[in-house]
């Protein structure tokens, strides 16, 4: 018996971890229609059961809808390096960038930006003129102050306040409830540890916090 063809113009969510299940909620609430999880290994679990999302495809099918523009997708690695490596390699192969996805409830002022295929949960807010990178995951009910320059591949964990005119270069991590003061700079690679509050600069792969 021959399989009901896919419908065109879904989202394809490339992780099998909690930040893709994020991903695909928020995709749905925004009225997309999810195809399904692109496990990005072998794996027995079908975490994806718990969702309203069609069944997993192969990869030689991921290729070709994306190729075609019958799919968009959205990098939902929760390792910023692992998100790099398969954005780049996703974009290779089908010469397609991927999707952001987005909660409707964020805001972004004025002549603020964010990059392309980020993942963004609810109630965040970017202030004015600040600069949020590409493939960025922000999760909720954080606040990023003016001026503020994430750069690409970040993770910025719920609940966190970070300040006006602060520098966080790539590949950061900053921890759930974190605070970070005005004009701070945190370098590459470095981690945030949940709860920190953050008075001075923290230097490449530096670990902050207690």
């Amino acid at each position: 018996m021959q399989a009901d063809p896919l419908p065109k113009e879904g989202l394809l969510i490339i992780g099998t971890g909690l930040l893709a299940r994020w991903a695909a909620q928020i995709a749905e609430t925004c009225g997309d229609l999810v195809y399904g999880f692109a496990p990005t290994r072998l794996q027995k679990e079908k975490e994806w059961e718990s969702l309203s999302i069609l069944p997993p495809i192969t990869r030689a099918r991921i290729w070709k809808l994306i190729q075609k523009g019958e799919a968009g997708y959205v990098v939902a690695l929760t390792d910023p390096v692992a998100r790099e490596r398969m954005a780049h390699a996703v974009f290779a192969r089908t010469r397609r960038v991927a999707r952001g996805c987005i909660h409707p409830s964020f805001f972004l002022a004025a002549s603020a930006e964010i990059g392309g295929g980020a993942i963004v949960f609810p109630y965040v807010v970017v202030g004015i003129s600040a600069r949020i990178g590409g493939y960025v995951v922000i999760e909720s009910h954080t606040a990023i102050g003016a001026g503020t320059v994430i750069e690409d591949f970040v993770n910025v964990g719920s609940g966190c306040q970070i300040g006006e005119s602060c520098y966080i270069a790539s590949y950061s991590w900053i921890g759930r409830g974190a605070v970070i003061e005005a004009g701070i700079r945190v370098g590459k690679g470095a981690q945030i540890l949940p709860g920190a509050v953050v008075r001075e600069n923290v230097g490449a792969g530096e670990i902050y916090g207690s």
